[in-house]
């Protein structure tokens, strides 16, 4: 029959608790011993109860096994600090030979180059000159291209302004010699009023002078009322 498998978590009863830890310490030492036998490895074991009561199992000397754990727990950190110091002078190296380059591209420290050195040297400057000067023609270009776009944008621009200021002047001239031509009729017709009523009072006074002669020579007032010319009334008299 397959052995209940239990649940790994605290035991609530304090008796159960007690005997499982009994039971439990004495398998964990039996099995620190068959790993030292068997495996011929320094084994320590160190085990508190819930009291405070020390357990405790070494395959030789518990002692020299903590003396051991000590140095090992050191040794990483003294590697640690090992590699570390190691990137650092390499780090320091980098950046002192990169300060000698430096320093020989601007033509300094070249007494120790030999000749090849100096070839190589000479080499570089050459490629990276003309690195240069492709990259300075190109900003070039591309500002010139620039110029050009905001040169075209002010051109067309400035076309548009002068297009609605040529229609503004249109309607401008057109609304003044609008008002000139008005100013001008109404000159004529102030001009014009005053003769006007002259000529009426003038026909009317002719007109009543008329009437009274057509009377004086017998032309009945019908005539007159139908506004029949004196010719016309003459010539039916006679």
């Amino acid at each position: 029959m397959a052995r209940e498998r239990i649940e790994i978590r605290r035991i609530e009863k304090a008796a159960a608790r007690q005997v499982t830890f009994c039971k439990r310490r004495r398998g964990l030492i039996k099995k620190a011993q068959e790993l030292s036998i068997l495996c011929e490895a320094d084994v320590g074991l160190i085990i508190f109860s819930t009291s405070g009561k020390l357990f405790e199992y070494a395959s030789s000397s518990m002692k020299m096994i903590l003396e051991k754990f000590l140095e090992s727990d050191k040794q990483p950190k003294l590697e640690s600090t090992e590699c570390e110091n190691q990137d650092v002078r390499r780090m320091n190296q980098q950046i002192e030979d990169m300060k000698q380059s430096v320093r020989r591209m601007h033509g300094e420290d070249l007494q120790t180059l030999t000749l090849t050195e100096l070839k190589q040297l000479e080499f570089k400057l050459e490629v990276g000159l003309k690195q240069i000067r492709a990259e300075k023609k190109e900003q070039l270009f591309k500002e010139a291209f620039d110029l050009e776009e905001k040169i075209a944008q002010l051109t067309e621009g400035n076309t548009k302004l002068d297009v609605q200021l040529n229609a503004t002047h249109c309607c401008t001239s057109a609304q003044n010699s609008n008002e000139e031509e008005t100013m001008f009729f109404e000159l004529l017709d102030r001009q014009d009023h005053p003769k006007s009523s002259v000529s009426t009072i003038c026909s009317a006074h002719n007109s009543s002078e008329h009437n009274e002669s057509i009377k004086e020579n017998g032309v009945p007032d019908t005539f007159l009322h139908l506004g029949l010319s004196t010719g016309y009334c003459l010539g039916g008299v006679g």
